[in-house]
């Protein structure tokens, strides 16, 4: 009880108190999300794909095992990351974090001669980069707002939706006018950008103020329900993340090779962020109103739909399968933790989201190595987006066999 009461004497400010104090903190994590490493590398990988293929001769799988080493070096380090942050604070690690990725932005533009010095550029960005992440940024927002923290968090977190939104069509002009390495001493530079903005964050003490998140509530499941429902959540997440995270990356190679203008697919490409960010707000209302699983094989089902329209289809149904894929995305990722909490209780909510988490970031890694792989094998997409297809549905089954929630976390 004691550990429950000090928690809350912070929570004395009304909801729009917080927003009127806490604007220039929701800005600067808003921003520090969308232009981190957890965001930008991602949603322009696909940019870059054709012109380093003309140039070094790489294929798209060679291309897309620097997006697998870049997300399981991110996934590693995010716990250290974690820790770092505890110890000296958001601004100084993600200042840090930042000053080292845009170094290793601008030496692909500069110095970039290998396939070898490709992959270890990203897999040092992920690890020295980490800090300039949700990691960092969703701390500082747990810790000041207090009655309006969900609304914070899904405002924070459209960070990423709207750089998937804007990214792809900036970095494809700037690719198209300039150049491939242009195109990353431009990412070094927006990376950078963010640097001022750090100032809009006011230290908080998090061993004082945890935001709420050290309550005793726990979940009523037994140990052995508990142990199947982690496992079958996290098939869940691994398959709808494989099923679907290499769409990112090569939905924009993939409607080039149908035949589209590029600026035209970086665009409809650019239609997923936009529909993620209705699915991060649709998403999270749903989940107070139906039962959230039932959410997650709805949102899973519309990514299936449009990996089979683009199958099938082709082009054509390039946009509503950009609008599904980039709505189940966004709601795919506020519910993971809003199942965990649910699931499993505050107490042990870091421990299970990390674990569920790395499963999560680990199939967006691997699908856009799997893609590249069949693309380079067949010469097409279309099998490729038919195991998709399968993945998705077997991410419906795990969460068709979710169980009903025992206590309200």
């Amino acid at each position: 009880m004691s550990k429950a009461t000090a928690v809350h004497p912070v929570n004395t400010a009304s909801k729009l108190d917080e927003f009127r104090n806490g604007w220039p903190i929701l800005l600067a994590c808003l921003l520090g999300c969308g232009l981190g490493v957890s965001s930008l590398p991602l949603y322009t990988a696909g940019t870059f794909m054709p012109k380093l293929q003309t140039q070094f001769g790489w294929s798209r799988g060679e291309l897309s095992t620097a997006i697998l080493i870049f997300t399981l070096t991110l996934a590693a380090a995010s716990p250290v990351v974690g820790r770092l942050v505890d110890r000296i604070g958001v601004r100084r690690a993600a200042a840090s974090s930042i000053i080292a990725a845009s170094v290793c932005y601008l030496a692909l533009g500069t110095h970039l001669s290998s396939l070898w010095g490709y992959y270890a550029l990203h897999a040092t960005i992920a690890a020295l980069g980490a800090a300039a992440a949700p990691v960092a940024y969703t701390r500082i927002i747990t810790a000041h707002f207090h009655q309006s923290k969900g609304l914070a968090l899904g405002i924070t977190l459209l960070g990423p939706s709207l750089a998937a939104t804007f990214a792809p069509a900036a970095f494809s002009q700037i690719i198209a006018q300039a150049g491939w390495a242009s195109g990353y001493i431009a990412l070094a530079g927006l990376t950078a950008a963010m640097l001022p903005f750090l100032m809009l964050i006011k230290a908080v003490d998090s061993r004082n103020s945890d935001g709420g998140t050290a309550t005793t509530v726990q979940s009523n499941h037994d140990p052995a329900q508990r142990k199947t429902i982690f496992f079958t959540l996290l098939c869940g997440l691994a398959l709808f993340s494989l099923g679907i995270g290499g769409l990112i990356v090569h939905l924009v190679p993939m409607l080039i090779d149908a035949g589209m203008e590029p600026l035209k697919a970086s665009s409809i490409a650019g239609l997923i962020g936009i529909s993620g960010i209705v699915g991060r707000l649709v998403g999270g209302a749903l989940a107070d109103r139906i039962f959230a699983p039932y959410v997650l094989i709805g949102v899973a089902t519309a990514a299936a739909v449009g990996c089979t329209l683009l199958a099938l289809v082709g082009a054509s149904a390039a946009v509503p399968a950009a609008l599904a894929i980039g709505f189940s995305l966004g709601a795919e990722a506020d519910l993971m933790g809003y199942l965990v909490a649910r699931y499993f209780g505050s107490r042990s909510y870091g421990k299970v989201f990390g674990w569920q988490y790395a499963a999560f970031i680990a199939g967006i890694g691997l699908s856009p190595l799997m893609l590249g792989k069949f693309h380079d094998a067949t010469g097409s997409y279309s099998s490729a987006l038919g195991i998709c297809t399968l993945l998705l549905t077997g991410s419906i089954v795990a969460f068709a066999n979710l169980p009903k929630f025992k206590t309200h976390a």
